[in-house]
């Protein structure tokens, strides 16, 4: 009987021992990938170059690990109970950020390889407004990926009016009953006496070849009694170069372009998708820490300065991209002023950007008037035009630049528009006589239009779609 209380205890030693074993093996194997990971390119650790907060607790819990698995069996699982409490703990904390704090830190756009990005179906983001401007706004996207709320696919006897444009027709700044749209919407309903649909298909940032391709794109499926086009013509020029979908053949046609991504563009991209809340939160948070720290910025604070910084950015990009054949997109959503059309309409580079806007517009109308749609241009100008070259957010030296005409811009797509037969409303002209054109416009250097703004544009627009009769002779009864 002896002998086998002996044997039994033996056994049960032994597969202790072996538990055991399995046991240290798995913490060590554990610690191991963790300090490999660390080193690896996994985005959601390394996130970048140089080596980060992230990497450091990783490479510590891996280390840990490590020295945990030849500890005693009294120590260790209490090692690894403390491990387990601090992840429990850091996941209640992840969840509840990403319930509440994700329309903050998380951005509404994704990379889009034929549209470069778009907006994310479903959703819901808060914009951080100026003061000034009233402060932080918040805006959801609908399932189809457009701003504002859900609408059928399938056309319903709703007359439909679809306008496109940059952010001054998606106005992530304005409360929805604000926006063009919905002031559109609102009025047409009121003067043609029956149910009118405006759906706001504007991107922030968009250049008017975005807007292209979606439209070859969307036309189809949305039916639109209406389409209106939204150009900026402040800055949507600029756009033409800098995403690269585009060129001008030798006789002037539009010809694709085979662009690609920037390494950085494809990591913040695969960030967005991929990255903890509590990363997301505290990366976000350094930034602004650094930032205020520094407290400089190559941006120039007077707007005469800023106005030569833009011209100077836009001759660069001709250079990159024209001349020097570079393919490489860097930027989505920077849009400075078209300053070298406004300063130098002899350059180059204006000359260029001039020919390839007109192109891009007669594309839009034959693509239109292939799915017997009538198109109707919406030319919106600056504010540092419309106020003859002296905004908070640029200036012109008029002894400098001699040749600067405030309506070059809008006179340029004007001009356009009547040459390919595109009717038009070019928004400077009526923004210029007003009483109080500043008015029309955001405060504290914010370059897009106000409620003001939206409501005359809205008005104008709604003026012009009623005595065309685009709704009244081509809605659906």
């Amino acid at each position: 009987r002896g002998d086998r209380v002996t044997t039994d205890s033996t056994r049960k030693a032994l597969i202790s021992y072996r538990l055991s074993l399995v046991f240290r093996g798995a913490v060590l194997l554990l610690g191991l990938s963790l300090i490999v990971l660390v080193f690896g390119d996994d985005v959601r650790i390394a996130g970048g170059d140089g080596f980060g907060i992230t990497q450091a607790l990783v490479l510590a819990i891996g280390l840990l690990n490590v020295v945990a698995s030849f500890l005693s069996m009294r120590l260790l699982p209490l090692v690894i109970m403390g491990q387990l409490s601090v992840i429990a703990t850091l996941l209640v904390a992840e969840l509840i950020l990403a319930a509440t704090v994700s329309h903050i830190y998380k951005s509404p756009y994704q990379l889009e390889p034929r549209y470069l990005y778009n907006l994310v179906p479903g959703a819901r983001r808060q914009h951080r407004h100026l003061p000034v401007n009233g402060g932080t706004q918040i805006y959801q996207v609908n399932s189809l990926g457009f701003r504002g709320e859900e609408f059928t696919a399938v056309r319903t006897d709703k007359a439909r009016v679809v306008i496109y444009g940059d952010s001054f027709i998606h106005a992530e700044y304005t409360a929805l009953e604000d926006t063009l749209a919905r002031q559109l919407e609102m009025m047409l309903s009121t003067r043609v006496g029956r149910p009118v649909e405006v759906i706001n298909a504007g991107v922030a940032g968009y250049g008017p070849d975005q807007v292209l391709r979606r439209i070859e794109d969307e036309l189809g499926w949305l039916q639109p009694d209406l389409l209106v086009v939204a150009v900026f013509a402040g800055n949507d020029y600029g756009d033409l170069l800098r995403n690269k979908i585009y060129r001008l053949g030798a006789d002037g046609e539009l010809i694709e372009n085979d662009y690609f991504f920037s390494d950085e563009i494809v990591l913040n991209a695969t960030l967005e998708v991929s990255e903890l809340m509590l990363r997301k939160v505290g990366r976000q948070a350094k930034v602004a820490i650094l930032e205020r720290v520094r407290g400089a910025t190559i941006y120039p604070s007077e707007p005469i300065e800023r106005t030569e910084f833009r011209l100077q950015q836009h001759l660069r990009e001709y250079q990159e991209y024209i001349l020097d054949g570079n393919n490489e997109v860097r930027e989505l959503r920077s849009d400075p002023y078209s300053a070298d059309i406004s300063l130098l309409p002899g350059s180059l580079s204006a000359e260029y950007k001039l020919a390839l806007m007109d192109a891009v517009l007669a594309r839009m109308s034959d693509t239109a008037a292939s799915h017997k749609v009538p198109m109707l241009l919406l030319s919106i100008p600056h504010p540092m035009d419309v106020m003859n070259g002296d905004h908070e957010s640029g200036a012109v030296d008029y002894d400098k630049y001699p040749d600067y005409l405030p309506s070059r811009l809008t006179d340029s797509l004007e001009a356009s528009a009547t040459q390919h037969r595109i009717d038009h409303i070019n928004l400077f002209p009526y923004f210029r006589a007003t009483d109080d054109p500043a008015a029309l416009y955001l405060l504290g250097g914010d370059d897009h239009w106000s409620n003001a703004g939206q409501r005359y544009a809205a008005e104008l627009l709604t003026e012009r779609i009623v005595q065309r009769s685009y709704i009244g002779t081509i809605a659906r009864d």
